[in-house]
């Protein structure tokens, strides 16, 4: 082979280097966000204030299902990917208050047939202290944000022996019709 034929084949090979990017950004690999909603546009962006109480701006994803509770002065977890062209996408909101879900916890199981057909189970369960308790009529938490909600408790409601102002639960909301919150099971935290 010519000296001048190695060296064009030296000089394409070392072109490639160069132009490939210096780093390849993980676009699969989730970042986990957490803040208070300063700004939001449904379909557009939302901003949060950090813990550095620094305000940061996320552009939401087109297709993004947002939950309902999404308002300015709420806390949010937002799940965030690297796009092609370097911005930050939210791919999922959530208002709980922390990803290992110290406030609120949904689990969702789906459950495939023999046949095919796929049944979905989701159970959401809330973390807190008890504030208030009435027996027979209702229990007030405090959550681990600080904030507080009330939930009723009916003939139907499952509550352990010992209930007390101060008890850290875990209470899992009943399915109603309406927007009350009824509790359907009340158990006690396990102290780790």
């Amino acid at each position: 082979m010519k000296p001048s034929a190695v060296l064009v084949v030296a000089l394409l090979v070392a072109s490639a280097f160069v132009a490939a990017p210096a780093y390849v950004a993980a676009k699969d690999k989730p970042v986990t966000v957490v803040g208070e909603i300063v700004r939001y546009e449904p379909g557009h962006v939302i901003v949060l204030r950090d813990a550095t109480n620094n305000e940061v701006t996320y552009t939401l994803s087109p297709s993004l299902t947002i939950p309902t509770g999404v308002e300015v002065g709420r806390r949010v977890t937002l799940y965030t990917t690297r796009g092609d062209d370097g911005s930050t996408m939210v791919t999922r909101v959530s208002t709980s208050v922390t990803p290992e879900g110290d406030v609120k916890r949904v689990v969702e199981r789906t459950h495939t047939k023999p046949s095919g057909e796929t049944t979905t189970t989701t159970t959401t369960t809330i973390n807190g202290t008890v504030q208030a308790y009435v027996p027979g009529s209702s229990v007030t938490i405090t959550r681990a944000d600080g904030t507080q909600v009330t939930y009723m408790i009916n003939e139907r409601t499952r509550v352990p022996e010992g209930l007390a102002i101060g008890r850290a639960i875990v209470l899992r909301p009943a399915v109603v019709s309406d927007d009350s919150l009824v509790a359907e099971v009340i158990t006690f935290k396990k102290e780790k």
